[in-house]
Parts: structure tokens; C-alpha cells; sequence
């Protein structure tokens, strides 16, 4: 339905300081955003599963209350251990599936990636994709490590690193931009605009699927579906 009422709980690692600005200006009239914050970690993954796991349950504990559907807003324990958050947090959204979904909804099989990481981690979220059945065509990131700094990322910062591989980037069916610490809010409406391509951010899939689970048809920019 194209309105309606709901509560999103938002998962959010201590040093992302862009997910919530994203989501507060995706939300549309009725739905609101509740968030509570994890420590932040080095890596994809935990090396200490439960550890990790007690820590899941603590938060997701804070949100359950106010919350009809909780998003986990970050990619740490995603990739090898999304069973173990499945377990903890019954019907979470992974922002990293959602992209998956989306990307498939689209019919997307060529895809380019953008990420602010450095080239190591940039090349393990190129990886992760590829694994996913994806025909990764071109990559680039913007070398950074740190939470805040990846969120303090300006727009043109991120409209350039696309523009800059314009020539891969036109032969993609879309563009994905990782990492929910970046802010994607503004840039995927510039650049769908400016190229014709959609658009695939972690925070604008997470939301989009948090949307349909409240049943609420609503767009996101970036992609319409």
C-alpha cells in the first residue's frame, strides 16, 4: 500500500555516522526510525562468535519493543555468519542481501561497485558479489578505513569516483555503492539522473526492504521496482 504506519529498529556500529541521516530522509509520513548502536570492530568478521552473539541479543533486546521489523545497519558478520545474526535476531534485514534482492528484482547480472575502502576490503566486497552469481565489470574505492571518515564522505566525492570509471560504469546494468557508513542519499538520485543506470546503495536496499515487510510501497532513490 502506498501509505501506512511502522517502526524500524536500526542496528548501528558506534562510528557510522551516516545511516541515520539516510533513512531519516527515505522515510515517508507514518514510519519512524528507532536506533541503538554496537561497538565498532576490525573486520568482516567475528573472531569471538559468542561474544558477538551476546552482543546481538543485548541489542536487539533494546529494540524489539518499539520496533515491527529491525535492520542490522552494518556489514561486520554478514558475509560467513549471517546464520548466526538470523538465530539471534529472528527476521532481521541484512543490508548486503537486500542489495542482493534488489539487484536480482532488477535484473541486474553486470554490476560496478563503488566502496570507500581500501583496495583490500574493496576487492573482498568484489568477491562477495562475485559469489553471489554477479558479473562484477569495474571497482574503484576511496582508501579510507575509519567509520566517521567514510561517513564524512562529501557527495562530490563519491558522484567523482563513479565519473572517473565512466567507461566500465556504462556497460554495468547497475551500480552498487557498499558500506552503510558511506551516505548515499543525494548521490544516487545525481547519478541515476545523470546516467540512466540504477543505483544500489546498502542503506537505500535496506530501507526499500524494510519498507515491503511493513507493506508500505514507497521510493527509495536510486531504483524503482
Amino acid at each position: 500500500m502506498p501509505g501506512g504506519r511502522g517502526r524500524i529498529g536500526l542496528i548501528v556500529p558506534s562510528n557510522n555516522a551516516a545511516i541515520e541521516y539516510d533513512f531519516w530522509k527515505m522515510l515517508p509520513d507514518g514510519v519512524t526510525v528507532h536506533s541503538t548502536r554496537m561497538r565498532p570492530t576490525k573486520g568482516c568478521e567475528p573472531e569471538d562468535v559468542e561474544l558477538f552473539t551476546r552482543e546481538l541479543r543485548e541489542v536487539s533486546r533494546l529494540l524489539q519493543e518499539v520496533s515491527d521489523v529491525i535492520v542490522y545497519g552494518r556489514t561486520y558478520g554478514t558475509h560467513k555468519h549471517a546464520s548466526v545474526i538470523r538465530q539471534t535476531i529472528p527476521n532481521v534485514i541484512l543490508p548486503g542481501e537486500a542489495v542482493i534482492e534488489v539487484l536480482k528484482k532488477l535484473n541486474a547480472r553486470k554490476i560496478w561497485i563503488g566502496t570507500p575502502y581500501i583496495k583490500e576490503r574493496t576487492l573482498e566486497e568484489v568477491q562477495w558479489m562475485k559469489s553471489q552469481g554477479f558479473d562484477v565489470i569495474g571497482f574503484d574505492g576511496l582508501n579510507k578505513i575509519k567509520g566517521v571518515d567514510i561517513s564524512n564522505t562529501p557527495v562530490f566525492t563519491i558522484y567523482r569516483l563513479v565519473k572517473r570509471n565512466l567507461e566500465k560504469v556504462v556497460e554495468a546494468d547497475a551500480i552498487y555503492l557498499a558500506c552503510t557508513a558511506l551516505s548515499t542519499f543525494e548521490v544516487s538520485n545525481y547519478l541515476t539522473e545523470d546516467l540512466g543506470i540504477p543505483v544500489v546503495s546498502e542503506n537505500a536496499a535496506a530501507m526499500w526492504r524494510a519498507l515491503r515487510t511493513l507493506r508500505i510501497i514507497h521510493k527509495v532513490p536510486g531504483f524503482e521496482i
